[in-house]
């Protein structure tokens, strides 16, 4: 029993090593553990889930937590298999319990670890209805609070998307410094392959042509540099059709640089990334930005002084890495306080929170959110927005309603409308009300809604349905008609035949009902009833010209005991 699988709270474990290092006899706080919970239903499968096959059973599990001073019931929700709800979300209690067990697997912890690290970044992404009704509420807006942040998704799960090629190839711009490796290959008159390490004073020794500096020396300059030493030794190297030696360099290892993270990042500090990797690379080992951090503002400082500036959503929304530079030793990576953030909700393509730079307005942000969707109404888009002190003249009047209309709206296009911090654009939905059909129900083949057109006829509509069926009752076909005031009146018409040719043929409107009887509908229900020594006795519909031995049949026959005189 003392000897529990490594893996048994290895789930829980994670949760605990989010935050600072805690030695092994420190149970967290509950501060600590509550703002590392997630309402994360698979994990808590997880943990179920190792529970259940480590080989202990409930009685040994609870008899371990009475030693160590725990409630024996702390762990009841997880040792058996059942709904996996937020109520089964472990507490702080439960990660101080585990902890004091003892009990972790540093792989599994490891892994768990950037599994929940990266979750907590993030919110499920909520798409909140455009009409609303009513005064506006803070109520009203904590669906605005839930929507996800843009761009945060990018840095929340394990992947090698940022993970530079350690091996190279690189292109020509790429720099040149101390620990590279770079292979250099002669061919024609001469047929040599060099291997040249960048020694720490930024050299490289060729043989046959001596010391050469190469640091801070870009990939392409370094071949302009070579056909000028090279030349020296090497006749046959020169530029243009004559040169009968070639040669060809390229970087075989890379170098790693130190770079500094920092700001409002998931996990500031120290990385050690490839030489060739770039700000995303670095952001991506620290875990991205919080939730307070800016996507917009990333700043690279080198020698004391930013050197450039990376805005993340060019690379989210257009697909633009140009400003996404690489990185020397010694580099800072920071990443400041957000600046204005507005959530889009409604019907746009993606609902989210949205970081606006200071000349970005409306037609920004309904950009960035992908735009109207189809059933977006564009006869206004509403934006609550929190008051600012000044205009704060009592209480209950922090918080207003902006309509924003104007004719580019119908095209699609926002108009020009500066946002604040906080505010929350709902763009509306369109009626839920559909036009321009009608309904046949009844005894028609094809019955249900179609489309309606000018100068329709009840016949018309009849042979749009297929047709009437044989057993349709012609004495009356009802048409239940729809008024500007959503009452209804009920028209009526009789039908010649079978065909669908109707009587004094009634001129059909919008939205028109149409109701088409069955003679078999009026019928009354008859039924015979059999009992005793059959298989199946009981109520029958009665048929005409049935007979005693047809009742008998369908019943299933008689029985072994009985009485056939």
């Amino acid at each position: 029993m003392g000897n529990l699988s490594a893996r048994l709270f290895a789930c829980v474990a994670g949760f605990v090593m989010l935050s600072p290092p805690i030695v092994a006899a420190q149970r967290p706080t509950p501060d600590q553990a509550q703002r590392l919970l997630q309402t994360r239903p698979d994990l808590v499968a997880q943990l179920r889930q190792r529970i259940i096959t480590s080989g202990m059973t409930p009685e040994q599990v609870r008899a371990r937590l009475r030693a160590e001073g725990y409630p024996e019931t702390l762990l009841d929700a997880y040792l058996s298999t059942g709904n996996t709800t937020a109520d089964s979300i472990p507490g702080s209690e439960v990660f101080a319990a585990v902890r004091a067990l003892g009990i972790a697997d540093s792989t599994d912890v490891e892994r768990l670890q950037q599994l929940l690290r990266t979750d907590t970044t993030r919110a499920g992404a909520l798409r909140t209805g455009g009409q609303r009704a009513g005064d506006s509420t803070l109520a009203d807006l904590k669906g605005a609070g839930q929507l996800e942040i843009f761009g945060l998704r990018l840095f929340s799960r394990e992947s090698s998307l940022f993970d530079p090629n350690l091996a190279g190839p690189v292109d020509d711009n790429y720099r040149l410094g101390p620990g590279d490796q770079l292979v250099l290959i002669l061919t024609g008159d001469v047929e040599a392959a060099y291997t040249l390490d960048v020694t720490r004073e930024g050299f490289v020794v060729i043989p046959q042509v001596g010391q050469l500096p190469v640091a801070n020396l870009t990939l392409g300059e370094l071949n302009d540099v070579l056909y000028s030493r090279l030349g020296r030794a090497y006749s046959g190297v020169r530029r243009g059709a004559g040169s009968t030696t070639r040669f060809s360099v390229s970087v075989a290892k890379l170098r790693s640089n130190q770079v500094f993270v920092v700001g409002d990042v998931s996990q500031p500090g120290s990385y050690r990334i490839s030489s060739a990797g770039t700000v995303l690379s670095a952001l991506y080992a620290a875990g991205g930005p919080t939730e307070r951090g800016s996507l917009r503002r990333v700043e690279v400082r080198r020698a004391g002084r930013t050197v450039d500036t990376l805005d993340v959503y060019d690379y989210l929304l257009r697909g633009d890495a140009s400003r996404d530079v690489r990185l020397e030793t010694g580099d800072v990576i920071f990443v400041p306080l957000h600046g204005r953030r507005i959530s889009v909700v409604g019907e746009v393509v993606r609902p989210a929170q949205y970081e606006l730079d200071a000349d970005e307005d409306l037609a920004d942000v309904i950009a960035a959110a992908g735009g109207f969707s189809p059933t977006a109404s564009l006869l206004r888009v509403q934006i609550d927005r929190i008051a600012p002190p000044s205009a704060r003249t009592a209480e209950g009047r922090s918080r207003l309603v902006i309509d924003v209309s104007a004719p580019s709206l119908r095209e699609g296009t926002p108009p020009p409308f500066a946002l604040a911090g906080g505010d929350v654009v709902h763009v509306l939905r369109i009626a839920d009300r559909v036009r321009n059909r009608i309904r046949v129900e009844g005894s028609v083949w094809q019955p249900g809604t179609q489309g309606f057109r000018d100068g329709m006829t009840l016949s018309d509509a009849l042979r749009g349905a297929g047709g009437l069926k044989p057993d349709v009752y012609l004495g009356r076909v009802l048409v239940s008609r729809l008024l500007s005031d959503s009452s209804r009146i009920q028209l009526r018409a009789i039908l010649r035949d079978t065909s669908g040719a109707v009587f004094d043929d009634i001129p059909l409107r919008e939205d028109d009902a149409i109701q088409v009887f069955s003679i078999s509908e009026f019928r009354p229900e008859r039924h015979v009833a059999i009992s005793g020594a059959v298989r199946r006795g009981g109520q029958y519909p009665y048929r005409e010209g049935m007979t005693l031995r047809d009742l008998v049949l369908l019943a299933g026959g008689l029985e072994q005991s009985a009485y056939l005189k």
